[in-house]
């Protein structure tokens, strides 16, 4: 029995060995060209090294963040450096250990959540995609004490593992993609970074909605229905405990709803009341609210019927003036 259970153990440490060689060469890392989470903690540790104090307004959100705003345009109305700390796909409980590592590293003043983090999900039974989102999320955090902390609260303990190693998770690279494989043990540290600055921002698209979409939306109807975008108590919580952090750290915080094309979402007015509770009386810039139907034309927004849309660059740029006047014309900002 003691040969049995020695030899188990060697087998088991040989292989921990293994996938510990495979996981520090990176062999089975993701294709390293859109890692823009990647991309945003390097920048922000790298402004952290300049100066501790070197960002002014952080905003977290998900993909309608990063492709919503344009931080430069609201750096430069604000007169302070703005910074997107956002991961495709983001949901507000991991939103909330995002923070907790970056207050590690920088000293915002003013605190902007985009809402539509803010859902009815349950974080530890995510599966598919929105899996596969937080482990690229969770992968590229830095701070290791703080991620082992995190872990029992962003993954079950099958998916734990796999959130750690990319190995595990990826190992299917070997007979779906060898040739990444193949090119990721030649090259087992990740392409440097060569922008001058860089805030965050990601716009993929440059077009809006196109004729045929459009008569789409008026023969169909829109393809959401605001009534059912609930907020879950999973994300009721995690707003609690970013309120709680922030007012421990001194930052002002104010939430930003970025819009979809008015067609996008039925009863716009349900989805404000679902928030509404969550949000409490902190400042609110909620561009969804019919008001806005003029302002954000069919050039801003994504040509996509699909239940998630994201704006073009001309909605971030508007949607950048209108957030950078309400924060000037915030008197809690002052």
């Amino acid at each position: 029995m003691k040969k049995f259970i020695l030899e188990i153990l060697t087998i088991v440490l040989a292989a921990g060995a293994l996938v510990a060689l495979l996981d520090a060469r990176r062999v089975f890392a993701q294709e390293e060209g859109n890692n823009h989470t990647g991309k945003r903690w390097y920048y922000l540790y790298k402004y952290a090294k300049q100066k501790k104090n070197a960002i002014d307004v952080l905003v977290l959100g998900n993909s309608h963040a990063y492709t919503g705003l344009l931080p430069e345009v609201l750096s430069k109305e604000l007169g302070r450096r703005c910074f997107i700390l956002a991961s495709q796909g983001n949901r507000i409980t991991d939103s909330y250990y995002m923070l907790e590592e970056a207050l590690t590293v920088c000293k915002p003043k003013l605190l902007v959540i985009e809402t539509y983090t803010i859902r009815n999900y349950r974080q530890r039974q995510l599966s598919g995609i929105d899996l596969s989102c937080q482990f690229q999320s969770f992968e590229n955090r830095r701070n290791t004490w703080l991620k082992l902390k995190s872990t029992p609260f962003l993954f079950s303990v099958d998916n734990a593992p796999y959130a750690w190693s990319q190995t595990l998770r990826n190992h299917s690279y070997l007979f779906d993609n060898p040739a990444l494989v193949s090119y990721n043990w030649k090259h087992p540290v990740p392409p440097a970074y060569r922008d001058k600055e860089y805030l965050g921002r990601f716009v993929r698209f440059t077009t809006g909605l196109e004729d045929p979409t459009l008569e789409r939306y008026r023969r169909e109807g829109p393809p959401e229905d605001g009534a059912a975008m609930t907020v879950g108590a999973d994300a009721e919580r995690s707003v609690q405990k970013i309120l709680a952090l922030c007012k421990k750290k001194g930052i002002k915080v104010m939430f930003l709803t970025i819009p979809m094309y008015h067609g996008h979402i039925a009863h716009p007015e349900a989805l404000h009341a679902n928030l509404a509770p969550v949000i409490g009386n902190y400042p609110w810039l909620d561009l969804q609210a019919p008001v806005y139907n003029d302002f954000f034309t069919p050039d801003c927004f994504e040509n996509t019927y699909n239940a998630n849309q994201h704006q073009t660059s001309m909605g971030a740029y508007k949607t950048s003036l209108l957030l950078a006047r309400f924060i000037l014309n915030d008197s809690r900002n002052k």
